[in-house]
């Protein structure tokens, strides 16, 4: 694969923020954070998205999995 000179550069930038915070996540996170406050910007907070059970989830009934009427209907012409 031939070396790709942006994904270099973004490969290093990235080391050096984490190096500059001992490779810990939680520095990391916060610098961006305070970053994030200074910068002036109006930012729009990330909303948590609802979990989904799949064991909660509605099984389909046993026509849907079979074909609706109008399917059927259409399989005889």
């Amino acid at each position: 694969m031939m070396p790709d000179p942006i994904v270099d550069e973004v490969r290093a930038i990235r080391d050096a923020i984490a190096k500059e915070h001992d490779y810990d996540i939680d520095a990391i996170f916060e610098a961006f954070r305070r970053l994030e406050e200074i910068s002036g910007r109006v930012t729009v907070p990330a909303v948590a998205r609802e979990s989904f059970d799949v064991h909660d989830a509605a099984l389909p009934d046993e026509g849907a999995a079979q074909g609706s009427t109008a399917d059927e209907a259409a399989r005889h012409r």
